[in-house]
């Protein structure tokens, strides 16, 4: 019984028409704060070193790597 949370955002403005192809839900309409493009417009790898899961997953390493031990 132990539980661990943790919580991230990605913050940025919505397009009025979409853009691109890759990712799902909102992705082709979030353009996220310094960027240009849509996160449905960035690789894979950029995504997620800005995306709201990627950083919630990386906030919970250490609960893991003690679940580990």
């Amino acid at each position: 019984g132990r539980e661990w949370t943790t919580r991230a955002t990605l913050e940025g403005t919505l397009t009025t028409a979409p853009r691109g192809s890759g990712g799902f839900g909102y992705d082709p309409i979030l353009v996220p704060l310094g960027e240009t493009r849509t996160t449905a417009e960035m690789a894979p790898e950029e995504k997620d070193a800005i995306s709201h899961r990627g950083k919630a997953f990386r906030a919970l390493r250490a609960a893991v790597a003690e679940l580990a031990s």
